[in-house]
């Protein structure tokens, strides 16, 4: 572990490491500035594949010649470490979690960001010759991301780390990324759920004989899907807890000839059966008697930088790691979305 005070800032506006703790108000990383990157990240490689891409080469050699010379408290080592850790909480991060391949990912380059929002309207449609069309014009609103941070510390004491047969670091660095996801999902669970609710029933009621369900979910999903298009927004995505996917999969009005069984998923992010154009996301964060249907891209995540800080106390005995990662789920309409209740 780096025994050094060292703070590497990962930001995924241009998916940079920078050298230091960038976390305050006023800097921009769309411009390296008075910044110092060190590497870039490319997630679409695996480890080992160039997915950590050298910027700032002389930390890398500087750090390959301490390591050699066996000075392994040297700072270039510290920041190789600290990116080596940011790299693995953000590989390891969405792996247990799916609220967010329902929304709208938003690198941000500061900690703030006012993203422009129009209305919507209808073209004028078969216009006579020589008539003025009726004349439209788009009232504009500003969704104000402004993002808050989600904390986590790892913290290992040197008797841990020599007495154990495997290394503890390893599990607090998924301890951590899981913590991270686990915070940051409930919080856009939070914010999809507050679309307005339409009161539906159980799509799991069955009748007296339990041979047939009482309540179609297609009706229901399809009063909703217009709904939202009256107001000209595209429902895409609808988000549930896996009670209400089970409920929906088992009901006689959707697998109707087929068994559920013959329809082949896998994962928690599908095409939902029976309803084209719409995707669904299944995870147990959401509310177990509620399905909500809305147009992802009117729901942002406002992802804003990382920042990792290594540090020793020589009075305990130990190294440590404090994590911040900066974020905001964000709601721009309520009109692109209903949240079906009652449904489980």
């Amino acid at each position: 572990m780096a025994r050094n005070n060292v703070a590497i800032t990962y930001s995924p506006y241009n998916r940079k490491f920078y050298m230091g703790s960038h976390d305050k108000d006023g800097v921009d990383f769309s411009r390296d500035q008075a910044l110092t990157p060190i590497a870039k990240l490319n997630p679409e490689l695996k480890m080992g594949e160039g997915r950590i891409e050298p910027i700032h080469y002389e930390t890398f050699r500087q750090a390959e010649r301490d390591y050699r010379s066996g000075n392994i408290d040297a700072t270039s080592l510290s920041n190789i470490t600290v990116i080596q850790l940011l790299d693995e909480v953000i590989r390891r991060q969405w792996r247990d979690y799916a609220a967010i391949n329902a929304v709208r990912r938003v690198p941000v380059p500061k900690l703030q960001l006012n993203v422009p929002i129009t209305d919507k309207f209808s073209a004028s449609k078969k216009v006579p010759e020589l008539a003025e069309a009726d004349q439209k014009s788009n009232n504009f609103t500003q969704a104000n991301l402004r993002l808050w941070k989600n904390v986590v510390s790892i913290y290992e004491s040197d008797e841990s780390r020599l007495k154990a047969t495997i290394e503890p670091l390893s599990f607090e660095i998924d301890q951590a990324s899981g913590a991270l996801a686990k915070a940051a999902n409930e919080q856009i669970v939070s914010e999809i759920e507050t679309f307005t609710a339409a009161a539906k029933g159980n799509w799991g009621a069955m009748n007296a004989g339990g041979d047939f369900s009482n309540r179609n979910p297609l009706t229901d999903i399809v009063d909703v899907i217009s709904t939202i298009t009256s107001n000209h927004f595209r429902p895409d995505v609808l988000t549930a807890h896996p009670a209400v996917i089970s409920n929906y999969l088992s009901n006689t009005f959707v697998h109707a000839a087929t068994r559920p069984d013959d329809v082949q998923m896998s994962g928690n992010v599908y095409d939902l059966p029976k309803v084209p154009t719409v995707k669904t996301v299944v995870d147990v964060g959401f509310t177990s008697t509620v399905a909500t249907l809305f147009d992802s891209s009117t729901m942002l995540l406002g992802e804003g930088a990382t920042v990792a800080e290594a540090f020793r106390d020589p009075f305990r005995g130990a190294d440590g790691y404090v994590i911040r990662q900066f974020l905001q789920p964000l709601k721009t309409t309520n009109d692109a979305g209903r949240k079906m209740t009652g449904v489980s």
